[in-house]
């Protein structure tokens, strides 16, 4: 059963999304639905309560904080890759924890100006 509901966003993100859907021959209805259900799995996986292994990429500009957020959870870090692409700072980690620390990290990562941050879940065991 599909339901419809509205959404307000910014006219240059609607052009964005207009755009991508062109590209990539989908209607738009059906980009949103499978960004949103990514978005979903992505947010939610480290909610429920697990030992977890993936893949942190963090990527910094102009800030030496999400290093030191990275050496206070290295107990959670397997192995870190760092590199430098013109103005910024990528660090591939590979992770295993529990989800809990997993998030906090993550948390701790967002709250720095200039780094995103991206977790990418391998396998769980539960």
């Amino acid at each position: 059963m599909k339901r419809r509901f509205g959404i307000s966003i910014p006219e240059d993100l609607l052009d964005k999304l207009d755009s991508l859907s062109r590209e990539l021959m989908v209607n738009r209805s059906s980009l949103i639905r499978e960004m949103i259900e990514e978005s979903i799995e992505d947010r939610s996986h480290l909610l429920t309560p697990h030992e977890c292994t993936g893949i942190l990429l963090v990527v910094s500009r102009g800030s030496e904080d999400a290093g030191r957020v990275l050496e206070k959870y290295c107990k959670c870090i397997i192995s870190r890759s760092h590199h430098h692409s013109e103005d910024c700072c990528v660090d591939i980690n590979f992770v295993r924890a529990k989800s809990e620390e997993i998030l906090k990290l993550e948390r701790e990562l967002r709250r720095i100006k200039g780094v995103s941050e991206r977790y990418i879940p391998l396998s769980c065991i539960k």
